[in-house]
C-alpha cells in the first residue's frame, strides 16, 4: 500500500472525517479500552486537541483515504511529544505499516524542526492494557524509539486529612512559590534532580533539563497558589512543590528537597503542608507520577496517603543516538 503523509495544523482538518475514522479505528481494535469506543469520547478527545491549537497533525492517506494520524506537540525549543496512545490507525487498513510510517515521519519532522528529543508517554497503563502496549512498543522500537522509563500514577484523597498545620523544624520557613521567579528556583531544582537518580532527567541534555523545568513551572498554568510552596533554610531555597489544576484534581508538577537537606523528614512536612492548604481551598484529590524505581520517594508518597491507580511508559528518540 502506498502511503502519503502530510503535516498539517488542526485548523486545516475535517473534524467530521477525523471523528468518524478515529471511532471506527477504536471500534475495530480489540485492545482498545471499552470506554474509548464511543463517539462522544472520541469527539471530546479530538476537541481538546483542536481547542489547544498548538499541535501538528501528521495524516496518512492511501488513495486519498485517511488511514491513520498522529499528533505532535512542541514542548520546548529542543523537544517534542507524541500525543498519548498515538498513532491512531485502523487494524484492517495495514495498521502496522501505517503506524510505522507515521512514527518515522514524526522523527523526521522533529529533526526538521531542529529538535533533538522526541517522546511518547503511554499513559493510563493498567495490567489489562499490557497487550495494547506490546503492539505500540513494537511500532516504536521498529523506528528506533526505545523504552525510556516507567512511572506510577498515584492519587491521594484530601478530604480525609487532619486540618492542623504541619510544624517546621527550627530555621525553616515556607513561602509562596508564585512570589519567586523561576530563575531563583532553578538552582535548587537542578541540584535536587541531579542527585535524585531520576532517569529521565539525567538522560537529557542541559538545554532539555532547563526546557522541562520551564514547562513544569510555567506561570501561565493554572497554579494552586496557596499549595505551591518553597521551603527555605534561612534565605536559601532547599525545597519546592508546585501544584497545577487539571480535570482530575491537583497535579504535582514538581517536588523535591535539596540533597544537602534530605533524611530530615522535610519532604513529608512539605507535602502535607501543600496537601492541607489545597484541601482547605476545596481541592478533594491530588495526583502525582513517580519513577517505579524511586523507592524512597514512593515510600514517602504512600506515607502521606497516595495510592497507585495506574502507570505510564515512555519511548524516546534522541538525536545523539543516530548515526
Amino acid at each position: 500500500m502506498k502511503i502519503q503523509i502530510q503535516d498539517q495544523s488542526c485548523s486545516n482538518l475535517d473534524m467530521g472525517e477525523f471523528t468518524s475514522f478515529t471511532f471506527e479505528a477504536l471500534q475495530a481494535a480489540p485492545e482498545s479500552r471499552s470506554e474509548d469506543r464511543t463517539v462522544k469520547r472520541v469527539e471530546a478527545y479530538l476537541q481538546e486537541i483542536w481547542d489547544y491549537g498548538k499541535g501538528v497533525i501528521l495524516t496518512a492517506r492511501s488513495g486519498g483515504k485517511l488511514v491513520g494520524w498522529l499528533c505532535l506537540w512542541e514542548v520546548s525549543t529542543d523537544m517534542m511529544y507524541i500525543d498519548n496512545w498515538n498513532p491512531v490507525v485502523h487494524p484492517d487498513l495495514n495498521g502496522d505499516q501505517v503506524a510505522s510510517a507515521l512514527i518515522k515521519k514524526s522523527i523526521e519532522y522533529t529533526k526538521k524542526q531542529g529538535r533533538k528529543r522526541l517522546e511518547i508517554f503511554l499513559m493510563g497503563m493498567t495490567d489489562d492494557m499490557r497487550p495494547r502496549y506490546e503492539k505500540y512498543r513494537t511500532w516504536y522500537e521498529s523506528q528506533g524509539m526505545l523504552q525510556g522509563g516507567e512511572w506510577v500514577y498515584m492519587v491521594a484523597d484530601l478530604t480525609t486529612l487532619e486540618p492542623e498545620e504541619e510544624v517546621l523544624p527550627q530555621g525553616f520557613t515556607l513561602r509562596p512559590l508564585v512570589e519567586v521567579s523561576n530563575d531563583e528556583i532553578y538552582g535548587c531544582y537542578y541540584e535536587t534532580f541531579m542527585a535524585s537518580g531520576d532517569r529521565r532527567f539525567l538522560d537529557q541534555t542541559e538545554e532539555q533539563k532547563k526546557g522541562n523545568f520551564d514547562v513544569f513551572f510555567d506561570r501561565s498554568n493554572h497554579i494552586e497558589e496557596d499549595a505551591s510552596l518553597l521551603l527555605y533554610y534561612g534565605d536559601k531555597i532547599v525545597g519546592f512543590i508546585i501544584i497545577i489544576f487539571i480535570k482530575e484534581g491537583g497535579f504535582i508538577n514538581g517536588i523535591g528537597i535539596h540533597p544537602d537537606f534530605r533524611r530530615r523528614g522535610l519532604g513529608k512536612v512539605l507535602m502535607l503542608s501543600s496537601m492541607k492548604r489545597a484541601a482547605k481551598n476545596g481541592m478533594e484529590t491530588m495526583i502525582l507520577e513517580a519513577d517505579v524505581d524511586n523507592y524512597r520517594a514512593l515510600n514517602l508518597y504512600r506515607r502521606v496517603g497516595f495510592k497507585k491507580k495506574q502507570g505510564s511508559i515512555s519511548h524516546v528518540w534522541k538525536a545523539e543516538e543516530t548515526t
